[in-house]
Parts: structure tokens; C-alpha cells; sequence
């Protein structure tokens, strides 16, 4: 898998030569271990996920935009959906 950055968005390439699949944010979080638990959450139902900005989060965290959860535009709806139940 080759994972390219974009401005807005991630576009993970499969080397296999299937299609690729763009990476969409669902939530942003202020706090790393809601985060965390909402990583978690999508990855014990099967839904691959992606914590961006993590790295800038844990070194300058004063100025950071937060922590950003992204799914594939295929799983958003779900995966979006399922984190919405686990709140309620």
C-alpha cells in the first residue's frame, strides 16, 4: 500500500493495482485518548482507520489543530454512524 498526501485529503494506493481509496475526516478531537478510544472503536467493527496529525499533536500540542480521525469514503457513512451510537 503507497499512501499519499494531498492538501486536503489522503489517497491510499493499493500495490496490488485495485482501486485506490481517499481518506475522509469523520471527527476531530481536542483530547488524544478520545481519539484513541474512538480508533479503537472503528477497528474492533472491522473499519480501517487513520489518526492524522497525531504526530504534531504529541509534540506541539498548544498549537495544534487537534487530532483528526479519517476513514475511506466507502466506510465514512458507517464508521460515522457506529461512533455516533457509542456516544448515545
Amino acid at each position: 500500500m503507497i499512501i499519499s498526501w494531498t492538501c486536503h485529503s489522503v489517497i491510499i494506493v493499493p500495490v496490488d493495482g485495485q482501486h485506490a481509496s481517499e481518506l475522509v475526516t469523520i471527527r476531530q478531537f481536542g483530547n488524544m485518548s478520545e481519539a484513541l478510544v474512538a480508533k479503537g472503536c472503528l477497528e474492533s467493527a472491522g473499519i480501517e482507520c487513520f489518526l492524522a496529525d497525531l504526530n504534531v499533536t504529541r509534540i506541539e500540542w498548544p498549537i495544534s489543530r487537534g487530532v483528526r480521525l479519517q476513514v475511506s469514503l466507502d466506510d465514512a457513512a458507517t464508521a460515522a454512524a457506529l461512533l455516533e451510537s457509542a456516544t448515545h
